[in-house]
């Protein structure tokens, strides 16, 4: 076994098992119909049913993605068949990324070839079955959150694959494919903005051995990416006072509510009228709600940014605290999902939430400040492993510090201090999720070795 393991043909199994297992769990969802933000992003959106305006498409907002969907609409109009098989496949190739990608971190922190193996193939398919998943692979328009996460992995693949070019040619080549896909992550969807910030401390953590020292010989990358990274932010927060379009999930302003029931995904919970919906958390923030359209205030922003009426940065930044919370719960026991959460707003930092009668929810609220605790908690963990794994721990130690310090950062985005209107969407947790996963596989591993008395990693 342990030579099959440490061949070429384990890479296959992998690949295949995790093909498989998408399939079987997302066959069924194939000829669910459009919903929600599918309606003006796909179907009634004039710009992709012609794919030879190229350029109107390109000068879209997230254009990589909408010229995916205009591949789609070209070959199969509005029949969603196509739409879910595009979203699937590229859950697939995001999958094996994360195999790759675990595995390359578990190798340079030392671990042996056959544990590493093992922890990166589990974590992947963990990551490619969780139901946590279902809202970033079936509703159809959040292919711009795994389309972006797919090009997020897929950068630091390639960096490592830089960081062990010979040559000074191929190593200059493989940078600039890192900021290509960066450009065309960030166009897919603005997810993808906290790309430096990861690379940089994957840099730290498995080539520089917890320092920046060697990182500094890959400055022009670097460079390349702080460029990118300035100019994406001017281009989305700066022309705004609101910073509205950092955060948009597509076209949520005005999305009609689809019919009840629609997604298809078992495990989803429908919102009730009035209850566990858009509109319900949406009219604690957003004031008025007519016929299914917010009022937004004059002048003010009905979507993203610092003019959100009715919730406060400092609000938002409390509510967060609990969301990020209920994320890990909903990571360790996926029960009771909703496509769209009646998630109560945080007014004071010491005082629990109250959530709507009615509200579907796997935990009572805790006061901000409980969460904010728990949080700090997992950090300060992370910070202790990281400590150790400088002064010599098992490999272990390394990779989980690096993988709670992703789920923090690729949550950053969305779970800051720039308001939202829409507090909670379980797909802004698919890429972050891997943080979580490849820690508790490694958990049960070091579990069962203390158990059964075996040489753990």
């Amino acid at each position: 076994m342990e030579r099959f393991i440490e061949g070429r043909r384990f890479h296959l199994a992998v690949i295949c098992v995790i093909t498989v297992f998408v399939i079987a769990a997302y066959f069924n969802t194939f000829h669910a119909a459009f919903q929600f933000d599918d309606l003006p992003s796909i179907t009634q959106n004039q710009q992709i049913k012609n794919l030879g305006n190229i350029s109107g498409i390109l000068k879209s907002r997230r254009p990589v993605t909408q010229l995916t969907f205009a591949v789609n609409y070209a070959i199969g109009g509005t029949d969603p068949f196509g739409y879910h098989l595009v979203n699937t496949a590229i859950h697939i190739l995001t999958s094996i990324a994360v195999y790759f990608l675990v595995l390359a971190a578990l190798g340079l922190a030392g671990g042996a070839v056959v544990w590493s193996r093992l922890i990166a193939g589990f974590s992947a398919l963990i990551f490619a079955v969780h139901p946590i998943q279902t809202q970033a692979v079936t509703y159809i328009v959040q292919r711009m959150e795994s389309l972006a996460s797919l090009f997020f992995v897929l950068a630091i693949l390639i960096f490592i694959k830089a960081c062990k070019a010979k040559s000074i040619g191929a190593r200059f080549a493989l940078y600039a494919c890192v900021l290509v896909a960066y450009v065309l992550g960030f166009y897919s969807k603005e997810i993808i903005v906290t790309l430096p910030v990861v690379i940089l401390l994957f840099d730290i953590w498995f080539f520089g051995g917890g320092r920046l020292k060697q990182a500094y010989a890959r400055w022009p990358m670097y460079a390349g990416l702080c460029v990118l990274l300035i100019f994406f932010v001017a281009e989305t927060v700066v022309p705004l006072a609101g910073f509205g379009d950092l955060s948009k999930e597509s076209a949520e302003t005005s999305a009609p509510a689809a019919p009840s029931g629609g997604v298809g995904v078992p495990g989803l919970v429908p919102p009730a009228p009035g209850q566990g919906s858009s509109l319900g958390l949406r009219r604690d923030i957003a004031g008025a709600v007519d016929n299914g359209k917010r009022q937004a205030a004059p002048g003010k922003s009905a979507s993203a940014g610092f003019n959100v009426v009715g919730i406060s940065p400092k609000e938002y930044l409390y509510t967060q605290f609990n969301v990020i919370v209920y994320y890990i719960t909903l990571l360790a026991v996926p029960v009771n999902q909703n496509v769209d959460y009646d998630f109560p707003v945080a007014r004071r930092f010491f005082s629990a939430p109250q959530a709507r009668e009615g509200a579907v929810l796997n935990i009572p609220m805790f006061a901000p400040a409980v969460s904010c605790l728990i949080l700090l908690v997992i950090a300060g963990f992370g910070v202790w492993l990281f400590v150790r794994s400088r002064k010599g721990a098992r490999p272990r130690s390394r990779v989980i510090s690096f993988f709670i310090a992703w789920f923090f950062i690729i949550l950053a985005p969305t779970s800051s201090i720039v308001p939202i209107i829409d507090v909670i969407f379980e797909h802004r947790v698919y890429l972050a999720s891997l943080g979580f996963f490849v820690s508790l596989v490694i958990f049960i591993d070091w579990l069962s070795a203390l158990i059964f008395n075996r040489q753990g990693a």
